[in-house]
């Protein structure tokens, strides 16, 4: 048996070596003989970082949870939630009896998640929408529907979740619910509609009361996730008939039929990222101390860059990748604030620095490492953060081979905040991860990006 076939076989026991570990330090251990099975190992492929700002739209129409608040987050700025809204009719023909008298409209907004400082409080203020919803639009996360200059009511309070509830759906998420008392100027237009035009249909009563935008107010202190299919988020009509007192419940995301988005504004001033304005711009984590930035819904991301690539090529000829895993360090504590997102991907990229599609405009983002589907889109592989090693990791030994083959252009990769749903068929899809989570990426001399390779020489 010649050298070349010998290398050929051991190559794939190699393989079925390194698909049982996840760990590189296990791998290490298994290649330790490399003049037995001819692989060799590196970890020093310079990869280059920094951050991107993307102003391109991200989907906020009909995404739960929506989000109201303001927090002042010491890396990254100021950051803002307001909540766009519909109100569900709740019933047609709607008639609250004769001769009825308002008495008051109470909103109470339930929630099931505090970001930012949990000991401060909040405040809120509730507008009246003066603009429609447009049912041929969709809504994004710089969007915005013009709203009264009036109040119809605020509120201020200290936010407090139950320490023990059963999911995001939970209706009793929120220890203190959210309750504003309105002005009763709204409640009297509503009973003088008792049993007209605007309160037949959802339709008409869409047009009388287009919806709400509930705003943050005062200072910074945290954003809320709201539960608007909870049965305790509700806007109460109060009144009476003669003597008698009753109420109508109108409700929100309960019905499909109800619209609603959050707007997000980020003000970045004194920050590090501060000169970051421009749609595409980027900034080398040279300038940052060797940190670059992610952050939901701003399209703050990530790249990553492989300079020196050629040069392994040229010292590297004819090899067999066996494994390269990326390892992409968090900075130490950086997550005590906001949370670290649970998954990323990594998109492709070239020097617009703008996430590129395919031919059917799908993002071409990193697909999983499997046979096949370099091509596809219908893969896309997460990378899962791991709390214990404050890292994220994955596997990229096609995308990586493709490179050295010039298979895949090597023009730089995004880091993006996603969420990556698995299907019954096995391929997967990405969606918006709406949460405002962030990440400070390390890539300091003592805590690197990595990517860690293992390949093997055919002559």
């Amino acid at each position: 048996m010649n050298l070349a076939v010998r290398r050929f076989l051991l190559f794939f026991f190699s393989i079925a070596t390194l698909a049982s570990c996840e760990d590189p330090t296990e791998i290490g251990i298994d290649l330790q003989d490399e003049n037995q099975i001819g692989t060799d190992f590196t970890d020093t492929i310079t990869i280059n970082t920094g951050t991107v700002l993307l102003t391109d739209s991200i989907l906020s129409f009909k995404l739960p949870p929506t989000q109201a608040g303001k927090l002042a987050d010491p890396v990254f700025g100021t950051l803002k939630a307001t909540t766009f809204t519909e109100v569900s009719l709740g019933g047609a023909a709607l008639t609250f009896g004769e001769n009825p008298v308002a008495d008051s409209l109470v909103l109470t907004l339930d929630y099931s998640r505090i970001f930012g400082d949990k000991n401060k409080p909040v405040s809120f203020k509730v507008y009246r929408l003066t603009e429609n919803f447009d049912e041929k639009s969709s809504y994004f996360t710089n969007s915005s529907l013009a709203r009264g200059t009036t109040p119809l009511g605020s509120v201020t309070l200290v936010p407090k979740i139950l320490e023990k509830k059963k999911s995001f759906e939970d209706s009793t998420a929120a220890e203190k619910l959210i309750k504003i008392r309105f002005d009763k100027s709204l409640a009297n237009e509503l009973v003088a509609q008792s049993g007209g035009t605007p309160l037949a249909t959802q339709e008409n009563f869409e047009k009388f009361l287009k919806g709400l935008a509930i705003v943050p107010d005062g200072d910074p202190a945290s954003i809320l996730a709201l539960n608007l299919i909870a049965d305790s988020t509700k806007l109460v009509l109060h009144y009476k008939n003669g003597t008698e007192k009753k109420k109508h419940i109108f409700r929100f995301a309960q019905s499909s039929a109800v619209s609603y988005f959050t707007k997000f504004e980020a003000d970045r001033t004194g920050t590090a990222i501060a000169e970051l304005d421009q749609n595409t711009e980027f900034l080398p984590a040279s300038q940052t101390g060797g940190e670059s930035y992610i952050q939901n819904n701003t399209q703050l991301l990530t790249k990553l860059t492989f300079p020196y690539l050629q040069k392994f090529k040229e010292a590297n000829q004819n090899v067999i990748i066996n494994r390269a895993e990326l390892i992409i360090p968090v900075k130490a504590a950086s997550s005590s604030f906001l949370p670290t997102p649970p998954q990323l991907v990594l998109y492709q990229t070239n020097n617009t620095n703008r996430i590129l599609r395919g031919v059917t405009g799908s993002p071409l983002a990193v697909q999983q490492n499997r046979v096949g589907v370099l091509e596809s889109t219908a893969f896309p592989a997460p990378l899962m953060y791991d709390p214990s090693r404050n890292r994220y990791t994955l596997d990229i030994t096609n995308y990586f081979q493709a490179m050295l083959l010039d298979k895949k252009p090597n023009d730089g990769l995004l880091l993006a905040p996603a969420t990556v749903t698995a299907n019954q068929n096995g391929s997967a899809q990405i969606s918006q991860e709406v949460r405002p989570y962030r990440a400070i990426i390390s890539n300091t001399p003592s805590n690197k990006v990595k990517l860690v390779v293992y390949y093997s020489k055919l002559n």
